[in-house]
Formats: C-alpha cells, structure tokens, sequence
C-alpha cells in the first residue's frame, strides 16, 4: 500500500488569537488554537498523540505519514473543520509520495516547498457577509451573537463568539477549566478557574503601576538541526528515520514546556510575584515546538525570560540524549533560543505589542548570527532583547530605536539601545539592579536615586558636556553610588566625546526603566 506524507501550516494564528484586546477572548483564541493541532486533529483521523505515525503536531504545524484514503479525507474536510472552529486563520496543505528508496528528511523537504507556494494562494474568509447586516463593533466582523454585560448588549463576531464559549466551557475534571489547557502547560498544574486572570486588568491589580509585557522567544538553529538529522539519517531506514523525527519533534515540545515551568516556579516562589487576590500575573499565549509566547506583569518579565532561556539550553541538552541512539550527537549540549519583551501599558493594542516582540526577538537572533561567535555546534548563544513603548505612535524597531533611544550632537552618538543582551551580558546588568533596589529600600527614597540617573539621560540628549559634568559632581558627591553602579565606565564614554565621530552605548536608560517597574504612584 502506498504511503503519503501529509503536512499542514495554520496561518493567521496571531491575527486570529490578537483579533481583540479583551484578555478573555485572546485566552480562548489561544486554547482553540492549542486544539487544531492536538485533540481536534487527533481526534479528526481517529488517533491520539501516541500515534507513531504523528511526525509533528503542535504549534500551527502538522506532519503525517498516512495511506492515500487519509490524506483524501484531510485535504477535502480539514480545512472546512479548522475554519469552523477557528474562523479567521487559514490552513494550507500538501502532500508527497513516500519514495522508501529516499531518506524521509528528503521527503520532509519537498513537503515543506510545497507548503510555503500554498501559504501564498489567497482563501477566501468565511465570515465576509452582505454590508447591511450588523457587526461586531471591535472586531468588524458580521455579529452572530447578543451577550449582555454590566447591562449593555455586545455584539459579537463568530470568531469572538467562540472564543468567548471556549472560556466558559467546563471540563469532565473538577479542577481543570476549558482555559487551563495551555496555563498546565507552563506551570505543570491544573488550577482552578479563579486562580487564574481572565482580564487584562487583573494581570496588574495590587500592584503599584499599570505595565504588562509581551514576550516572545523562538529557539536557535532549528534548520541547522534538521539538515544535520537528514545528513546521518540518508542512509537509515524510513521506520528509523520516522521515529528520529518523531522523537526529536516531541523531545523539543517537552524541552520547552519544562524550560517554561523551571521559569514559573523560580518566580512564583516569591509571595510579591502574585497579585493582590493570590492569583498568577502571566497568561500564555502559545506554547509549543520551540515558541512561546506569553503576556505577564512588567516587573517579572526580565527575570521570566532569562530563567527561560537558561533552561531552555538546560532541558534540551536532557531531552535530546533520545538522538543519539540514532548516531546524532551534535546538540548533545543542547540549543539555545532568543527572546524579545515589549513593555507596554495594561490599555496599548496587544497585537501592536505582539509585534513589537517579535521583531525584538528577530533583532535578538540577528545579533547572535551576526556579531557573535557561536558555538562548536554551529547553535548561536541565547540572547534577549526588549523596549518600553512610551508613545502612541507605531513603527519599525529601527525608526522607534532612533527617534527615542539615541543621543546625537554632530557626528557623535550616545545609544541607549543597549540589546539584544547576551545571558553572560545580563549578570552585570542584574546586579547594577539589586544595587540600585537595595540602596532605594535602605533610603526609603523611591524617586532621589532614580532621578539623578534619570537627569543625567535627560541631558546626554541637550548636551554631553552638561551630563558629564553632573556625573562628574555625583562621583564627588555621591562617591558609594558612583562607585556601586559603575558610573565611571558612563563618565569614560561621554568624555570620549570630546573627539568627533565617536559612538558610544549606555546601560542607564535600561536601568531606569526595568528599575521603575517596581513602583509608582497608584495601586492597581
């Protein structure tokens, strides 16, 4: 009987979950699109995640060697089936003729060429209607349903309408809720409903400012890894090379849901990191393959990222020894991944911010590419990235990075860009923080401290002789402090100044802010 590789990409996944700003309803967007590709698809061929045949599932991404009836019943029903649960995404598929006589990877490859000349044929929208019907006010889309909240009647869109129901759902279990799915994924529990924020407002309550963060991270060298299985795996058989595969592919979903729970449980052991009614600050938003993507309070997204990223290297190095009874022991030392964190307030567009993470990760993996050495392996160093909106204006990173992050006078430059930091980079910056946090608590002084760092920014961008010459007082003045947080290193670069054409980049703009969001001047 003649086998086929089948494959799937669902596009339109952040648009789609992003559609709102209503946290409820990006929680529901986000749990169905867990279920395209696990239980709804799982269930749709009459399988389970065990199934041998289940190369890939998870993340928008499905990979399948099944017989030509299959591959018929997918092609033909899928797509209306993803489109019904999920209205707004959109499926592309292909499929290709198993060739025993050629290594899977090669098989892999043609698939994957297929897919991306399907990912650009339009499809049409299924929820296009007529232009005198009612539509949902935030979304444009044609209502389907009247709900009444706090007495007023919303209408809303299909999309909106299902994700709403996703949410309200129960479950068989007592303490599980239809929301939790992808929550028990990051932290390893199945808390009950009410532990958990439903409102974007919730994510900062008690606490003494209004910043969130979308945070973004995508692992490293994922093709590099790939193209080295399909390298050792040539000249294996297809029962091995579909069990390498398979078990790479799962070996990686695991890696980063164990990286992400290593992360919540170093934060959460602090009492502080909850919110004033007990709950968790953090809803993810995808977590699978090597993404995730998360929204969790300002204050705890750094430290968040960066026990992320180091379990990430930490886990996949265990989870990737299941390789080398294949004979790949290239990533034996596991991959790293890179990050991008927006800093917004609780009331910015979402999808504004999503994007902003993602290309503060791009910026992050750029970087590491580019600018550092990597490791023996071929994997580039982890590295993260992040930026405070503080404007209502959207654009590109680079225009953002230039209009508010550099200090120019001539053909000097000062950058306040500091990024993408490297994890080694991010110990000196961690601990010029704990400095600055101790000395404001021992002062009980929230604004003195800050606001001589804050003036010192302030006038790099009227004049460097004027910033330098405060810095130079502070070093009389206030010698321990100078000295603490390592000002001289700022001090050496404004005099650098004096000679033309110098450009120059400085850490204070990023204390001040990662500083800040531990307080301010109302509780939430």
């Amino acid at each position: 009987m003649s086998k086929y590789l089948y494959g799937a990409s669902i596009q339109g996944i952040q648009s789609f979950i992003f559609q709102t700003n209503k946290l409820k309803e990006i929680v529901g967007g986000s749990e169905l699109v867990e279920e395209i590709c696990t239980t709804e698809f799982h269930d749709f061929i009459g399988s389970n995640k065990e199934d041998e045949n289940i190369i890939l599932s998870a993340a928008g991404n499905i990979k399948l060697i099944a017989n030509e009836e299959t591959c018929k019943h997918l092609v033909k029903e899928f797509p209306k089936h993803v489109l019904q649960k999920a209205p707004g995404v959109t499926v592309s598929q292909a499929v290709v003729k198993i060739n025993d006589n050629l290594p899977l990877s090669e098989h892999i490859n043609r698939l994957e060429e297929k897919l991306k000349a399907e990912r650009n044929k339009p499809v049409m929208p299924l929820e296009i209607g007529f232009m005198g019907l009612e539509r949902a006010r935030r979304t444009g889309g044609v209502a389907v349903k009247i709900k009444e909240k706090k007495g007023k009647k919303i209408s809303f869109c299909e999309s909106t309408a299902l994700k709403d129901t996703e949410v309200d759902k129960t479950s068989k279990h007592a303490n599980e809720s239809s929301h939790t799915k992808l929550f028990k994924k990051i932290s390893g529990l199945s808390e009950r409903p009410k532990e958990i924020t439903l409102e974007i407002e919730d994510i900062c309550k008690g606490h003494k400012n209004s910043w969130i963060a979308v945070v973004h991270a995508d692992g490293n060298g994922l093709g590099n890894i790939l193209r080295v299985m399909g390298e050792k795996l040539k000249d294996a058989g297809f029962d091995e090379s579909k069990s390498a595969f398979r078990k790479f592919s799962l070996a990686l979903d695991n890696a980063t849901q164990a990286a992400a729970q290593a992360a919540f449980w170093n934060v959460f052991k602090n009492v502080n990191a909850y919110t004033k009614d007990g709950k968790y600050p953090i809803r993810p938003i995808i977590c699978g393959g090597d993404d995730i993507t998360f929204i969790i309070r300002a204050d705890l997204a750094l430290n968040f990222t960066e026990h992320f990223l180091r379990a990430f290297e930490e886990k996949t190095k265990e989870e990737f020894k299941v390789l080398e009874q294949y004979g790949i022991s290239d990533f034996k030392d596991g991959i790293t991944a890179c990050a991008g964190i927006a800093y917004v307030k609780e009331s910015y567009p979402l999808h504004y911010a999503l994007n902003l993470s993602e290309a503060l990760c791009k910026d992050a993996k750029k970087k590491v590419k580019e600018q550092v050495k990597k490791r023996e392996n071929g994997v580039p160093e982890s590295s993260l990235a992040f930026y405070k909106v503080q404007e209502s204006f959207t654009d590109k990173l680079s225009i953002l990075k230039e209009r508010t992050l550099q200090a120019k006078h001539g053909d000097n430059l000062l950058d306040y860009y500091c990024g993408p930091y490297l994890l080694k980079d991010l110990e000196g910056l961690n601990k010029r923080l704990d400095y600055l946090k101790d000395h404001v608590e021992k002062s009980q002084d929230t604004t003195k401290a800050i606001g001589k760092l804050r003036r010192v920014v302030s006038d790099t961008f009227k004049d460097f002789s004027v910033a330098e010459f405060n810095l130079t007082r502070m070093a009389k003045v206030n010698k321990t402090f100078f000295d603490e947080l390592k000002l001289q290193e700022e001090l050496d670069k404004l005099k650098n100044f004096k000679s033309s054409g110098k450009k120059e980049s400085s850490q204070l703009l990023d204390l001040i802010t990662l500083h800040g969001f531990n307080y301010g001047t109302r509780e939430n």
